[in-house]
């Protein structure tokens, strides 16, 4: 039965994260600006605002009368939706080049019509009538994705239209017995949960984007929230699904496991919108835990952080959240945090001499580790001591409760920093991959050079970091950040001469293209290499078998013939840029 509940919908600012009211404030945070200008070289701010909303000019429509004949017919006249704001929010997603082509008022491409189905029956309705008729369909969840999932390309100058699903946002039943909960698509993070609070009950999943992303989202795209090392990414959640495609409706049996052929619903999972409109999806819960905390850890280096989280896996002792920074992250987490004053400054600086004079850990080259233990009274302090004593043997020395505390208070604000810099003329992105733990150490020294490298050549000076935040039997997630001052003229192949120099690292030592962000358009020139020519062929296949006509999300994961050169970096525009770097 329907959990009913009161929820305001309401989607992200068209040019930047988070709602039109809300903005970064650095105001209790002093150090931030100060430390990035020094790092990135700055010695005036170089504005750059948005352009407004007055000065955007969207593509002409192109219109299928057929089309919006047929499903005007079938649904309310508010679920279809023509006005400039709602085609410019569904116009893109959040990446640094839909960002800066937002910003500066260059929208190349639109849909024509924003649809809400508020039901499957909906959904079958129009995935129907466009496929009938020809018009391009475009799921859309809370519009978070930063790999171009979004960006309504490849139509062949077919009718587009983006299909909201927030609408269809509710906790359809709660299986307390099975601990599973039957979940339409549409519902946003804070909503399932809130929803899912009321049944006792909890997901875990909790990604940077959850106050903006959406469970369909999460499905389609493989999300990794940041409680992984206990609960999983979405796949190791999901039991059952239900996708509406362009040939019919594929249903899998809500069970634990089955020996049933090919699994059908890890083609569903992560098929980013290609394959149809996820309408449904039973999920795992459990039982809200009555104890948690955070925890920070202060280790001498990189390396002895990687060999505590490792021996933790070894162990079986992982924490519900592990987030290791390396020496850059750490800085910037530092910068980030609001100063004390009076008793807690002097508490503070106690700390700090102590770190630095009695455990002779260099504040130069230490990492910051962030944990969040849960359980019951029993479990939540047995499980923080075994950590704890595998922590202390690889060097680490304990902060207390107040530095995760501080980390779980703002830990949806970081992507706002990406509006915040680039309102200061500055490039920030991420890349993100997974490797093997024999190979993570190596991975992260060689891709860290790379990104530093790369936007050396560029011209300017380079700041990168990095963090582990997902962790497995196997190996680990590595989680980049980088940025510098724009080139004028030049920043979007500033910015993809990079993105490329990451991703070239990440696949050339032994990493994915991408461990929770998907593929979009930003990560389609890496495709055949991570899943071999064979597997893009296997991913055509599906895609001509279930969309014969090409209308779902055309121009997302199977990669074109020239994919650098249609991505935007080929040799002519690499060559040209450099050169103007000298």
């Amino acid at each position: 039965m329907a959990l009913t509940m009161a929820t305001e919908i309401r989607h992200m600012k068209w040019w930047g994260w988070g709602y039109e009211d809300v903005t970064f404030d650095d105001s209790n945070k002093p150090g931030l600006w100060p430390y990035l200008a020094r790092e990135l070289e700055v010695d005036e701010i170089e504005w750059t605002k948005p352009v407004s909303f007055e000065d955007v000019e969207l593509p002409r429509q192109n219109l299928n009368e057929e089309f919006l004949k047929g499903i005007k017919e079938a649904l309310k006249d508010d679920q279809i939706v023509e006005d400039k704001k709602a085609r410019l929010i569904h116009a893109a997603g959040k990446s640094f080049r839909d960002l800066w082509r937002l910003r500066h008022g260059k929208v190349r491409h639109a849909p024509d019509f924003v649809v809400f189905p508020e039901s499957e029956k909906d959904v079958v309705t129009l995935v129907r009538a466009a496929h009938e008729h020809g018009v391009v369909l475009i799921p859309f969840g809370g519009g978070s994705n930063i790999a171009g999932c979004l960006e309504p390309r490849d139509s062949g100058g077919r009718m587009v239209v983006s299909l909201d699903m927030c609408r269809m946002h509710e906790v359809l039943e709660v299986d307390q017995r099975s601990l599973i909960a039957r979940v339409q698509p549409g519902v946003y993070g804070q909503h399932l949960e809130d929803q899912l609070a009321g049944h006792g009950v909890t997901l875990g999943h909790f990604p940077d984007s959850f106050l903006h992303s959406t469970l369909g989202g999460w499905a389609a795209t493989r999300s990794a929230g940041m409680q992984s090392d206990r609960y999983g990414k979405i796949e190791d959640m999901i039991v059952s699904l239900r996708m509406v495609t362009p040939t019919g409706t594929i249903a899998t049996r809500t069970v634990p496991k089955s020996s049933n052929g090919i699994d059908v619903r890890h083609l569903c999972i992560g098929s980013e919108g290609i394959l149809g409109v996820i309408t449904e999806v039973a999920v795992q819960v459990h039982r809200k835990p009555t104890h948690e905390d955070w925890y920070g850890w202060l280790f001498p280096d990189f390396e002895s952080g990687v060999k505590a989280i490792h021996e933790c896996q070894r162990h079986d002792c992982m924490p519900t959240v592990t987030r290791l920074n390396d020496p850059k992250k750490t800085a910037l987490s530092f910068a980030f945090k609001a100063p004390k004053s009076g008793f807690k400054e002097a508490i503070g600086k106690a700390v700090k001499w102590y770190i630095g004079n009695i455990k002779g850990i260099d504040f130069k080259s230490c990492c910051l580790m962030v944990v969040k233990f849960e359980g019951d009274y029993d479990s939540f302090h047995m499980r923080r001591r075994e950590v704890s004593a595998i922590y202390r043997r690889r060097g680490g020395v304990c902060l207390g409760a107040e530095p995760g505390r501080s980390f779980a208070r703002a830990k949806f604000d970081f992507p706002h920093l990406r509006d915040y810099v680039m309102d200061r003329n500055i490039m920030a992105d991420v890349s993100e991959t997974a490797t093997t733990w024999s190979n993570l150490l190596k991975l992260h020294e060689n891709g860290m050079a790379a990104v530093n490298q790369a936007i050396r050549d560029t011209g300017v000076a380079p700041w990168c970091g990095c963090h582990v935040s997902h962790s497995y039997h196997t190996g680990a997630s590595l989680y980049f950040t980088f940025g510098c001052r724009q080139r004028p003229s030049r920043e979007i192949e500033q910015y993809l001469y990079v993105k490329k120099a990451a991703e070239d690292a990440f696949l050339e030592n032994g990493g994915t293209l991408s461990h929770h962000h998907a593929v979009g358009t930003e990560h389609l020139p890496w495709v055949e290499a991570d899943i071999s020519a064979t597997g893009i062929r296997a991913v055509q296949a599906l895609k001509d078998g279930l969309d014969p006509h090409g209308i779902m999300n055309p121009g997302k994961i199977i990669p074109p013939k020239d994919p650098l050169n249609a991505w935007g970096l080929g040799e002519d525009a690499i060559r040209q840029l450099v050169d103007s770097s000298q």
